[in-house]
């Protein structure tokens, strides 16, 4: 380059030249550091969202089984309560089934104590009747 017959007008086109690749390579240089900031931020976010979708099935899982617990008190309390008052209605038909058992037997009981006690007088009678018929039997075969 020192065979230039014009070495300052070389040179100062050289200047240009070097500014105009070294403005360049700022401007390149600029632009890089704001992709690799835009990257950084965006590399960020992705992993936040990466984190976000990690507790997502646990978060899913802890919400269902609430939402259940909550859909299904309702139901629950529901079925306690007519099982409930099924039973408290079976309960009445027993007790009052009890009563009545209880009533049919004491009037058995007391037919069948009637029955004995006329059987007692039926057969007390026949065996006075019986026994006054033997009596007249005897005596008239003693007094003949």
């Amino acid at each position: 380059m020192g065979s230039h017959p014009n070495p300052s007008g070389a040179r100062t086109k050289l200047d240009l030249l070097y500014h105009e690749v070294l403005g360049e390579v700022a401007g390149l240089v600029d632009r890089l550091e704001n992709a690799t900031q835009s990257l950084d931020v965006v590399q960020k976010h992705m992993q936040s969202m990466a984190d976000a979708q990690r507790v997502l099935p646990d978060q899913l899982s802890r919400h269902l089984t609430a939402t259940m617990e909550t859909a299904a008190k309702p139901i629950n309390q529901h079925t306690q309560h007519a099982i409930q008052a099924m039973l408290n209605e079976t309960s009445n038909h027993l007790d009052k089934l009890a009563r009545n058992s209880a009533q049919y037997a004491s009037i058995a009981h007391q037919s069948a104590r009637r029955m004995a006690l006329i059987a007692l007088v039926v057969g007390g009678a026949a065996g006075i009747l019986g026994g006054l018929l033997a009596g007249l039997a005897l005596g008239q075969i003693l007094t003949s």
